[in-house]
């Protein structure tokens, strides 16, 4: 397990363990390259090598863009965007060197449109979505399986501190426990849940010019 807070980390391990398993933990700022690479080579040093990697980071809060911005924008894309990348920098040669691996990433199905107050964190997420679609087709041809899943709004620190409205929202377990039966099952992309899904893409396919009289009307009513 990675994060950037140890006593956090150390909490979880005691929290999962038992007879069965042997948590590990490190601490990582995923945002950051050389930690990145630091905690892979722990892992080598210790393992062998990685099998499996589930790259779950992720930070964003509501941002109006009539505000300066742009620290903002530059933090959410290196946690949102190139802390993937920061890994698959170190994990694609290592998988493809193996012959085998599940690089698995989780973005959103807030990468469907550029929604009111959101814009940075949803061009995050389609940056992301968009860059692990590319892998995915050229790593297929070495047997590495690159898999994207696409939330809804899931209940964490992060969403708790938005005040938008959240339709579907669900329990962070109850998410956890539908991604581990989507990359059980070899999935390569997974988007739930099913009601924000179809939203999502009646949004996609609508016309810009009716989406955007569609987002002016939520704008106006402060949903």
């Amino acid at each position: 397990m990675l994060a950037r807070n140890n006593e956090r980390l150390d909490s979880l391990k005691k929290e999962i363990s038992n007879d069965n398993n042997h948590i590990h933990y490190i601490s990582c700022d995923v945002a950051e390259y050389n930690q990145c690479k630091a905690a892979f080579d722990i892992a080598k040093g210790e393992f062998g090598g990685i099998d499996m990697a589930i790259l779950n980071a992720g930070t964003g809060l509501n941002s109006k863009l009539d505000v300066p911005h742009l620290e903002f924008a530059h933090k959410v894309m290196d946690v949102n965007y190139f802390g993937v990348l920061n890994f698959a920098k170190v994990l694609f040669p290592h998988f493809i060197n193996k012959g085998k691996g599940d690089f698995i990433a989780v973005s959103s199905l807030a990468d469907n449109r550029g929604f009111e107050g959101s814009g940075i964190y949803c061009s995050s997420k389609a940056a992301l979505s968009v860059y692990l679609e590319a892998a995915r087709t050229e790593l297929e041809k070495h047997n590495v399986r690159v898999m994207t899943i696409k939330p809804g709004f899931v209940d964490t620190n992060m969403t708790r501190q938005n005040n938008h409205k959240k339709p579907f929202i669900m329990s962070a377990n109850k998410a956890a426990g539908m991604m581990y039966k989507a990359i059980g099952n070899g999935m390569t992309n997974y988007s739930f849940p099913w009601q924000t899904r179809l939203s999502g893409y009646i949004l996609r396919i609508l016309p810009s010019g009716i989406y955007n009289r569609l987002a002016r009307i939520r704008g106006k009513l402060g949903l």
